[in-house]
C-alpha cells in the first residue's frame, strides 16, 4: 500500500513538471502488478497522446479505448487457454479517463490469465 502512495506522488510530480500534458490526456493512469505477494512493478501510462513509463502504451491504451476506460468490463479472451498453476499476480490501476475517476483491483490465479483478461494494461 504503501508503494501506491508513492506511485501517486510520483504521478502528480509528473503533471506538475508537465502542465501541458496535464489537460490534453483522456487517460492517466497509474498502474501495478505484484507476483505472489512480494514486491510491487509500478508503470504510469497516459492516453492521448500515449505515453508514459508503460513499456508499450499503445496497445494499452487501444485496449482502453476499446472499454471506454471501463475496466470492468474487461474479459477473459476466449482464444488463450491457461495452464492451472497458481502463482497469485496482484494487479490495481487508479487514476482518471475522460475525467472520470479510475479504481481497479484484481487477483489472478497465474500470468497467463492475467495477460488473458488485461491484454497489454499489466503486462510491463
Amino acid at each position: 500500500m504503501r508503494a501506491f502512495f508513492v506511485t501517486a506522488l510520483v504521478a502528480a510530480s509528473l503533471f506538475a513538471a508537465h502542465p501541458a500534458l496535464a489537460d490534453t490526456p483522456s487517460g492517466a493512469l497509474t498502474l501495478s502488478r505484484s507476483v505472489d505477494g512480494r514486491g510491487h512493478t509500478v508503470a504510469t501510462l497516459f492516453c492521448d497522446p500515449d505515453g508514459g513509463t508503460h513499456t508499450t502504451p499503445k496497445q494499452a491504451c487501444d485496449l482502453l479505448r476499446s472499454i471506454g476506460g471501463d475496466l470492468g468490463k474487461l474479459v477473459h479472451n476466449p482464444g488463450v487457454i491457461c495452464t492451472k498453476e497458481y502463482l497469485p499476480h496482484r494487479v490495481t490501476a487508479f487514476g482518471t479517463w475522460e475525467g472520470k475517476p479510475v479504481r481497479y483491483t484484481r487477483t489472478f490465479g497465474n500470468r497467463c490469465e492475467m495477460i488473458a483478461v488485461t491484454g497489454a494494461l499489466f503486462n510491463f
